[in-house]
């Protein structure tokens, strides 16, 4: 993505806002009404002290200040209460909104952005971004518009107690420019810093939970412990430097505040004294003077939120500027009903993956992020503070060459080969997850990419060899094929899949919570709901990847008989190794280096004493009598 500037981050952020104007209105509405506290406070101080308690005769009695002053106080506590609730809503359902769009933007990208990422780096962006990105609006910085209003109306009252004591009170502005321009672009850098090892601590750690049956097995348990710990030690001292610069950016503007007040004492002091000035306008003087100066120090504080969230904020567009590779044309056809003729003509393709230089060995750790720093030790303007991209290395590997074949509708397609020939990304391109780069793949006569691509998918069912199990019951992950079925259509599919009679052995049968990816199921379990889910789903198109691989006998022939029922009247395309499961097909297509070096069936195969053979011949020695048997 193209790196933005901080305030085009900040429009494009606040375009969340839209539907929210009129909520948005009376926030400020409510923040503009809080000025009567600090204009209000001030002027009564002078009169209380000039025209008051002198006994001086006015409008004013001690009672009628004391009665302002008691309501105006009243008043204000109550706006501030309804102001800060109303902020933390609209914050509140920001977060709930932009999350929403970003999980449903992240679900449109196409594969390569998945398998290119570890899922904690992506998790982070819709968690941990999120949240602090909500800050820029929840966090202070609509406060910080009324402040804007308040120190405007402190100025003018500045001067018009006395215009040279206001101008004194100014000349230290310049320095407050010059302290927020040079410690602002070292403060966002510091906290970007922390975001971006905070992800690579996501990355990992979600990546090592997952495999904890592998790091134990393998007594890597201190080793990763090391690993995490120098993550988290360098995501520590990132922390601390962006904490320890924002408290010297609060630090200096309270220093420049209370030289203010001292030369402003000084001056005024000297006023009072020589009879130019009353005491009550002097004390006056200083309460708006602190109004203009309050806001400012307040600002540093606030300035910390906003330069980390706008580093949030720059991740989360740096996902919803991806476009997926994969999408609909115009006015894409719908897909009502599909015979399942499938035919690739030529189709030829290049996996192209961008990725970060890495470290040299010896050079650094690559799970370590180097700490961001600005270009120059001072800055009289405001800099850019968008960091140079870091380099990237394009790597393209060629995966098919002149790839075609026709599957028509029912027939069963199997694709054998050595790993790496290229038979997964043949079948990914039914299901659209890529596009060739040359050549069509064509569905019942028209080009796959003219169809709605919805409207394709639904059409098409994967039983992969470890296929994924969600969270939840056992009747939610078979309903997931097709949720509008009922309990019996569930049901009738776990049975035609041989899974309704282990499912009925459980005590809380079709309700039993299977844990995470199916933790809880052996291997052919977990096969025989994947298959029930792919019944429910009724698709025209089924893709078997290694489906009965990696089972034992009893499972396998469970598994077989129940891909059997499901793969009838359905074109159907089997990825296997093993070569007893494809036997059968109405067409075998052996895959070598992105191309198809053989084509035909079982029997004519064995003649030409070709590829075909040679794997034959060889798992022939390894195969198990019942596979023997099928043959």
């Amino acid at each position: 993505m193209e790196k933005q500037s901080r305030s085009l981050l900040f429009r494009r952020y606040l375009s969340f806002l839209k539907p929210y104007r009129i909520r948005l209105g009376f926030i400020v509405a409510l923040g503009l009404l809080q000025f009567v506290v600090p204009l209000t406070v001030p002027w009564m101080t002078k009169v209380m002290i000039d025209e008051v308690l002198p006994g001086k005769e006015s409008f004013w009695t001690l009672h009628k200040v004391v009665g302002v002053l008691a309501g105006v106080y009243v008043a204000g506590n109550l706006l501030k209460f309804v102001h800060q609730v109303a902020i933390s809503r609209l914050g509140s359902r920001m977060i709930v909104d932009v999350r929403e769009q970003l999980y449903r933007h992240m679900q449109s990208l196409s594969q390569n952005y998945f398998e290119s990422r570890q899922v904690g780096s992506i998790v982070s962006r819709v968690l941990n971004d999120v949240n602090g990105a909500q800050n820029l609006v929840g966090g202070g910085v609509l406060n910080l518009l009324v402040d804007l209003f308040l120190v405007g109306f402190a100025a003018i009252m500045l001067f018009r107690l006395d215009p040279g004591l206001a101008l004194l009170s100014l000349c230290l502005l310049p320095l407050y420019y010059l302290t927020f321009t040079n410690l602002n672009v070292r403060i966002r850098f510091a906290w970007r810093s922390v975001h971006q090892q905070m992800e690579r601590i996501s990355g990992i750690l979600v990546e090592r939970l997952a495999g904890m049956k592998i790091v134990q097995a393998f007594n890597r348990e201190s080793i990763e412990a090391d690993r995490f710990h120098r993550q988290a030690k360098h995501h520590y001292r990132y922390t601390v430097k962006a904490q320890l610069l924002s408290n010297l950016l609060g630090r200096a503007s309270q220093s420049f505040q209370d030289l203010g007040g001292i030369l402003v004492w000084l001056a005024g002091g000297t006023m009072v004294l020589n009879g130019a000035m009353t005491l009550g306008e002097l004390i006056a003087f200083q309460a708006y003077l602190s109004q203009l100066y309050g806001p400012i120090q307040r600002f540093s504080e606030v300035n910390v939120t906003i330069q980390n969230s706008l580093s949030n904020v720059e991740r989360i567009f740096e996902v919803f500027d991806l476009q997926p590779e994969v999408k609909n044309r115009e006015n894409p056809l719908p897909l009502p009903t599909c015979r399942g003729d499938v035919v690739f003509e030529n189709v030829s393709f290049t996996y192209v993956s961008e990725r970060p230089v890495p470290k040299p060995k010896g050079q650094g750790d690559h799970e370590i992020v180097k700490p961001l720093v600005p270009l120059k030790r001072f800055y009289w303007l405001p800099p850019k503070t968008a960091p140079e991209p870091p380099p990237i290395v394009r790597e393209e590997r060629e995966a098919l060459f002149n790839v075609s074949f026709e599957a028509k509708s029912g027939e069963v397609i199997a694709l054998v080969g050595p790993s790496g020939a290229g038979k997964s990304t043949i079948i990914n391109f039914i299901p659209r997850f890529y596009d060739p780069d040359e050549g069509t793949v064509y569905l019942d006569g028209r080009d796959l990419r003219e169809y709605d691509l919805f409207a394709v998918r639904s059409q098409i069912a994967l039983v992969l060899q470890d296929n994924i199990l969600f969270s939840g019951s056992v009747y939610e992950n078979i309903a997931y094929g097709n949720p509008h079925a009922d309990q019996e259509q569930v049901m009738e599919a776990a049975k035609a899949a041989h899974a309704h009679d282990f499912i009925m052995e459980w005590d809380q049968k079709y309700d039993t919570v299977i844990g995470e990816r199916g933790v809880r199921l052996s291997g052919g379990q977990k096969q025989r709901i994947a298959i029930a889910r792919a019944l429910l789903k009724n698709p025209r198109i089924l893709i078997l990847d290694e489906a009965t691989s990696a089972l034992d006998a009893e499972s396998e022939y469970l598994v077989t008989k129940a891909l059997e029922k499901l793969m009838e009247n359905r074109t159907t395309f089997i990825i296997a190794h093993r070569l007893a499961t494809v036997v059968r097909a109405d067409q075998i297509l052996v895959v070598d280096q992105g191309t198809i070096v053989e084509r035909g069936r079982h029997p004519e195969l064995l003649l030409r004493n070709g590829m075909y053979r040679e794997l034959y011949e060889k798992q022939l020695k390894a195969m198990r009598p019942e596979e023997l048997a099928a043959i």
